[in-house]
């Protein structure tokens, strides 16, 4: 018996799952996303985890960086929010 591996393409273009025997039951499905955008309280959630496993030097280190870098990288921040909002 030969078997034949298929890929379709959906109107998007995206890639659908490849089949690789015509005898399966299940059609092609598409491949989810791997790229989702972080929520807010996610990204807090996560910076806590880490945060809490840190040792307490390195938790003086990171508070003295953000300290001497927190305010030009706010600035930056708010920055580029300006110049994305003017597009």
């Amino acid at each position: 018996m030969v078997t034949m591996a298929t890929t379709a393409i959906t109107a998007t273009g995206t890639a659908l799952a490849t089949t690789s025997s015509a005898g399966r039951q299940n059609g092609a499905m598409p491949r989810p996303k791997l790229t989702r955008r972080l929520a807010p309280i996610t990204a807090a959630l996560t910076a806590y985890d880490i945060w809490r496993r840190l040792p307490p030097k390195q938790r003086k280190w990171l508070t003295q960086q953000a300290r001497e870098h927190g305010p030009r990288l706010a600035k930056q921040a708010l920055q580029a929010q300006k110049n994305r909002r003017r597009r």
